[in-house]
């Protein structure tokens, strides 16, 4: 009843995820019908669905790295028999690290390993993943502001894959597997067609669609709203997201996959007509904005993802990576750059000194272009390095998306110990006395994803 009570405040907007989070972490299960049964370990790592049948359990998703002990403890505490199949609904570690646990129990008991069903892409994700493996351990590290954190490897392959779709009948349960490209190329979402219950994957994730990432791979915010479109016309009566709590009633869960289409419709439509209009990626970046009726859903606030990142993935996935400058198609190095502007301004100190000017009034974009220019210019400069570490403070504060504040708090972080000197690092924590101190890298486990 409790759990009843918070989904409507959060549904009203009313509590805020990280109040869900708190109440179900640990490990929680959601009971969906007497057979099948969400398991929640908290918002940053994905939710799995337990489905009880004659042949044995299967598993949709398996739980991260930091949360799968949770997760499989849930499930042990509901049901003991073996788990008889895994569907990864894609390949980010906090749905399929998991499935070392099943793999390791099965070992432990004498039985059959469960058998794993995946899109064909995760493959080839497995094998990204291991030829990038510090890659992506930087990128993590910097896109949740936690540095030496280390991705994690050993994947466990599934051993059959699908292309379009897939039909299984497990234990007399009818389980119904469709692809499609949203967050990942390697997406699937999973329909019980006789329970009229949709297990979406990272298609739904309660904010706006992380369809824009900045350091990762190519995201798909057309094809995303196509498989969005697709689950709606399913009319499931219970939507259990990628992450998040689960969603009761085929009005609700329908308005939550149509609103989400909406939204990624809406920014593909505009960025498009402007492309075809001859539109540079600048003019688009700030002449496309996301609707506000929908930004404002409280399973639509852009706390991770950005409209702008989305504009610039949509680009991307059309256009390729030139911009529309002919200054960008060859350019100069970053240094040599910043160096002459610096003496055209009259010093490095003087981009700097502007920088300072424009992010105290709050123009932070402008600023930041300056504050980089300057400590390109005269990277030793601790002064410079100082207002530097100020104006990304204040790009942070500015920013509503995770990714956005974590990625500039880390240079911000950089910038502040160039200023301080590696001698007095830890004896002066502020960069500034007008501004508070960087924040420590959170304390919060990280996903494995995204």
């Amino acid at each position: 009843m409790e759990q009843d009570l918070l989904f409507e405040r959060l549904w009203s907007g009313a509590a805020a995820m990280e109040e869900w989070t708190a109440a179900v972490s640990g490990g929680s299960a959601k009971p969906i019908t007497d057979s099948i049964m969400a398991i929640h370990t908290g918002y940053l790592f994905g939710n799995s669905t337990a489905i009880r049948t004659d042949a044995g359990l299967v598993l949709v998703d398996t739980g991260s790295r930091e949360t799968a002990s949770q997760t499989f403890a849930a499930l042990r505490h509901w049901a003991d028999g073996p788990v008889h199949t895994v569907i990864y609904t894609h390949g980010h570690i906090d749905h399929t690290w998991g499935a070392r646990l099943l793999d390791q129990e099965a070992d432990a008991r004498g039985t059959a390993r469960p058998r794993i069903i995946a899109h064909r892409n995760v493959l080839y994700r497995f094998d990204r993943y291991d030829a990038t493996h510090r890659l992506n351990s930087l990128v993590m590290g910097r896109q949740f502001n936690q540095p030496g954190y280390t991705f994690p490897d050993g994947h466990r392959r599934p051993d059959e894959v699908y292309d379009d779709n897939l039909a299984l009948t497990v234990g007399g349960v009818r389980i119904e597997l469709f692809h499609g490209r949203g967050e990942t190329d390697d997406a699937t979402f999973v329909w019980l067609p006789e329970q009229r219950v949709l297990a979406s994957g990272d298609f739904v994730i309660w904010v706006f669609p992380n369809a824009g990432n900045p350091r990762k791979v190519q995201r798909f915010a057309p094809g995303w709203a196509a498989a969005l479109r697709r689950m709606e016309t399913l009319k499931p009566k219970v939507l259990i997201p990628g992450h998040g709590p689960v969603v009761f009633g085929e009005e609700r869960a329908v308005q939550v996959l149509a609103s989400g289409a909406e939204m990624l419709e809406s920014l593909t439509r505009q960025t498009l007509d402007l492309m075809n209009g001859g539109g540079s990626l600048d003019d688009i970046l700030h002449s496309v904005s996301a609707p506000a009726n929908l930004l404002a859903k409280p399973y639509l606030l852009p706390k991770y993802d950005d409209p702008e990142f989305v504009v610039r993935s949509i680009w991307h996935l059309y256009a390729g990576w030139f911009d529309g400058d002919p200054a960008h198609l060859k350019p100069a190095r970053a240094a040599e750059l910043a160096a002459e502007l610096a003496s055209l301004a009259g010093g490095a100190d003087k981009l700097a000194q502007r920088a300072a000017v424009l992010a105290e009034g709050g123009q932070t974009r402008l600023a930041a272009h300056l504050a980089e220019l300057a400590a390109t210019a005269s990277p030793q400069d601790k002064t410079i390095q100082a207002t530097r570490a100020t104006v990304y403070e204040r790009c942070a504060a500015a920013e509503t998306s995770l990714i956005g504040r974590a990625i500039f708090a880390v240079y911000q972080r950089d910038a502040r110990d160039a200023s301080l000197g590696s001698a007095a690092i830890a004896a002066s924590p502020k960069t500034s006395r007008q501004l508070s101190p960087l924040p420590p890298p959170s304390s919060t486990p990280l996903p494995s994803c995204c």
